[in-house]
């Protein structure tokens, strides 16, 4: 019975388009980070000759620029050739994995979520499960599969995905930047553990209330509210948000709390089996009928 959830679920989730697209849409936000880095580094450097013959006409502007990294304020000169050593190659290569990274872990997220829409509730909605239930499919087999595939694809892609970034950011600059393989699957797995949690307990609210969408807003708009919020609060540390902090750290300084990473994993993992397992217990709660009524028995 396992195996035919299993099946099932892979029926529902490759029809119509959905891998397929979840897949390109990963691509397409893994490489558009680096690739805008690199333009826009270009763009910049084409500045330096009308900042030369500004300054030789009289006309030379004093440009002053502070940017705040990991708490600590780094001042970039007095003018404007100081500034745009900040769009140097160098400069620009972590930071657009770090956007690569952002968008693999919020925008491929909300895609993701949109897309499983049906089976993250819409067949509780609908009511689509009457009969197989009533045919004697457990809450334990109808829930399983879901919590085995989807969060199982989420990671794989935001994984992948990681991986692309950092091979197209490898290519673009060249010579300049040298990604260092141990720190790049770091980011990886923390990419694919954070996701695979988030479509976790989208699955969870999605099949315990039976209304995916709410469940989709909840956690596109919630998720940063929760972050800034453990960071202001100082727990950044052995909890899902810190995966996010942890990967960035990892790509502008190259290395990691190892300690922290692995904590936060483990406790990570351990939520995903209690979503499961709140989920079964709230699905068999519920009394379904024919006439569409639902209701917790106590």
């Amino acid at each position: 019975m396992l195996k035919t959830g299993i099946k099932k679920e892979l029926m529902f989730f490759t029809r119509s388009f959905k891998m397929a697209g979840i897949i390109i849409a990963a691509v397409v936000l893994a490489v558009a980070s680096p690739l805008l880095m690199k333009l826009s580094g270009l763009a910049m450097s084409s500045l330096d000759p009308m900042d030369i013959d500004n300054s030789q006409n009289g006309n030379y502007r004093d440009v002053s620029l502070q940017v705040n990294i990991n708490d600590e304020y780094m001042s970039y000169g007095s003018d404007l050739d100081s500034m745009l050593s900040l769009f140097e190659d160098e400069n620009l290569a972590p930071l657009g994995l770090i956007s690569a990274f952002g968008d693999l872990t919020n925008t491929l997220l909300l895609i993701f979520m949109i897309v499983t829409m049906y089976s993250a509730g819409g067949e509780l909605k609908k009511r689509s499960m009457i009969i197989p239930r009533n045919a004697g499919l457990s809450t334990k087999l109808y829930v399983l599969p879901k919590f085995l595939v989807y969060p199982f694809a989420a990671a794989v892609f935001a994984f992948g995905g990681v991986l692309v970034s950092g091979l197209v950011t490898a290519i673009v600059f060249n010579g300049v930047y040298e990604i260092n393989m141990g720190s790049l699957m770091q980011v990886a797995l923390t990419a694919a553990v954070y996701d695979a949690f988030i479509v976790t307990l989208y699955f969870t609210l999605g099949l315990c209330t039976a209304r995916a969408g709410i469940a989709t807003i909840i956690l596109y708009g919630g998720s940063a509210i929760l972050s800034v919020l453990f960071t202001s609060l100082g727990a950044d540390k052995f909890q899902p948000f810190a995966l996010k902090t942890m990967a960035q750290d990892i790509l502008m300084e190259g290395e990691a709390d190892l300690i922290n990473l692995f904590g936060s994993i483990g406790v990570t993992v351990l939520l995903m089996l209690l979503c499961y397992f709140v989920t079964i217990f709230v699905i068999s709660a519920k009394r379904t009928d024919n006439r569409g009524e639902e209701g917790i028995e106590l």
